[in-house]
């Protein structure tokens, strides 16, 4: 594909607008703008050098291997030698090579393409058999001019900025997994909604969606997977040189869900027991976990005394047909990787089986405003739709249940149509930075502030972010009072 530095020529005007600025002056919409014009030509110099990154792959023969100006440059592999002049990792490396390849593919070209000229068509007429000027006469085939991308796809979304370099090398990766797993129509839509969902998802949420997606195209290969990746658990102790312990793991899903939701709820009583008693944890997550898992040991040493610890409930959804069969996938609260029907049934063993549909004749999860706190129930409920935090997908056990308009101030109701899953973090920044929460048709959107998106764009937010599926257009900006239930910010239609 042919080099272009338009788009980077556009990024460096707008940040050399601050040429010459004091950085500690800056504030506010300056430093705003500063930073987003800085990251922008971060953003397009990463653009620029994917494509020739994957040329220097190809000209050492292909990823991992050693050729060309890589071997005279006397490095190991295309991926060591541009994280040497990136002055960063093989990663880092690899991941500029697959986004070049995503730009400019090795495809063949369609043999009943009418443009593809014919042998011995026009400009092919043998006269370079006596033209005494005439190079080798048997050189090496020139590559094809690659075709402009399809509308819609990878390539595409890429080279016109649509999507960021490290978003595009994990959608290629997970549709190269997939290429001799399903056909060619089916993978173009998986390219299609993944490509739509890495405009308008962190790299973190987009990753949980490709999991999805292979999880859902591949069931078998994915039970495959879980087989693989447990095979390679590991937990080594060790002592550094001031004689601490040091705790390294690599956990598969099974053995890291109930650890997790155990350590996570550790953490959050710790710190809410703090904040009701109105003083400061003087800990640190990081050393709460420490004391906790070190009273899980000291209780296990001596199983005749109480136990340790909040009581912890692991969230498991998956439908009722897939626990009993094989087909279909299941979530796990603390987990982003979706798991197996298999795995499912293993964590379901020793915890107590919540039914997936919530809701029935012995539960009422809307209570009107008779009720101030949501119920056990309706927490259950909010975790199946929201999967945690509805804003940034930290886990359910880190979430507190936010009424979107306030029960007291705005006669806001007790029902699921006016609750929301946040963090501590999340809840905060809702209510100090302007930000509202809508709700519509069972799915939660929060719509930025006229300082942050003058057009008020509503993002996607919850579970349905990263579920297998297209993802659904914004909802327009609410103009009439009418469309909404509570007073306040809730919306609901």
């Amino acid at each position: 594909m042919d080099v272009t530095t338009a788009a980077l020529d556009r990024a460096t005007a707008r940040v050399r607008a601050f040429d010459g600025a004091e950085t500690r002056e800056l504030h506010g919409e300056g430093l705003h703008d500063a930073i987003v014009a800085a990251c922008g030509v971060l953003s397009e110099a990463r653009r620029l050098a994917a494509p020739i990154a994957a040329a220097v792959a190809r000209d050492a023969g292909g990823q991992g291997l050693r050729g060309g100006i890589t071997r005279q440059a006397g490095h190991r592999s295309p991926e060591y030698f541009i994280a040497s002049l990136l002055g960063g990792t093989v990663a880092e490396a690899r991941t500029l090579i697959g986004a070049g390849l995503a730009m400019d593919p090795d495809e063949p070209e369609d043999p009943d393409d009418p443009d593809d000229p014919d042998e011995g068509g026009a400009g092919d007429g043998g006269g370079g058999e006596d033209d005494p000027d005439s190079p080798d006469p048997d050189p090496k085939p020139a590559r094809p001019k690659p075709r402009p991308p399809v509308p819609g796809s990878l390539a595409e979304a890429l080279g016109n900025g649509t999507i960021a370099v490290d978003a595009a090398a994990l959608v290629r990766a997970t549709l190269a997994e997939l290429l001799d797993v399903v056909d060619r129509a089916t993978l173009w839509e998986i390219e299609k909604r993944l490509v739509a969902k890495a405009a308008r998802l962190s790299l973190y949420d987009l990753r949980k969606a490709c999991w999805r997606e292979r999880a859902t195209a591949d069931p078998a290969g994915w039970r495959e997977r879980e087989k693989r990746i447990r095979a390679r658990r590991t937990l080594t102790l060790g002592e550094d040189a001031e004689g601490m312990v040091t705790l390294t793991a690599r956990l598969d899903p099974l053995s890291a869900a109930p650890l997790r939701a155990w350590l996570d709820a550790q953490t959050t009583e710790a710190f809410r027991s703090a904040r009701d008693a109105g003083v400061t944890e003087q800990r640190s997550a990081a050393q709460i976990r420490v004391d906790a898992l070190a009273a899980l040991a000291s209780h296990g040493l001596d199983c005749e005394s109480p136990a340790s610890g909040v009581k912890t409930t692991l969230m498991v959804t998956i439908d009722r047909d897939a626990l009993t069969g094989e087909l279909g996938l299941a979530s796990c609260d603390g987990i982003g990787v979706p798991v197996t029907p298999a795995t499912a049934r293993q964590l379901a063993v020793d915890a107590e089986i919540l039914p997936a549909v919530c809701g029935g004749e012995s539960e009422v999860l809307d209570l009107g405003r008779a009720r101030r706190l949501f119920t056990r129930a309706q927490r259950r409920a909010l975790s199946l739709r929201d999967g945690g935090c509805a804003w940034c997908s930290a886990p359910i056990s880190w979430t507190e249940t936010h009424h979107i308009a306030h029960w007291g101030r705005d006669d806001g109701c007790t029902d699921l149509c006016n609750g929301v899953l946040l963090c501590r973090s999340c809840h905060l920044r809702l209510h100090d930075t302007g930000w509202e929460v809508e709700i519509h048709g069972g799915v939660v959107w929060f719509r930025p502030p006229a300082s942050v998106d003058p057009q008020r764009v509503a993002i996607l937010g919850g579970r349905r972010r990263t579920a297998p599926e297209e993802m659904p257009a914004p909802p327009p900006l609410p103009t009439s009072p009418s469309t909404r239930r509570c007073s306040g910010n809730h919306v609901r239609t």
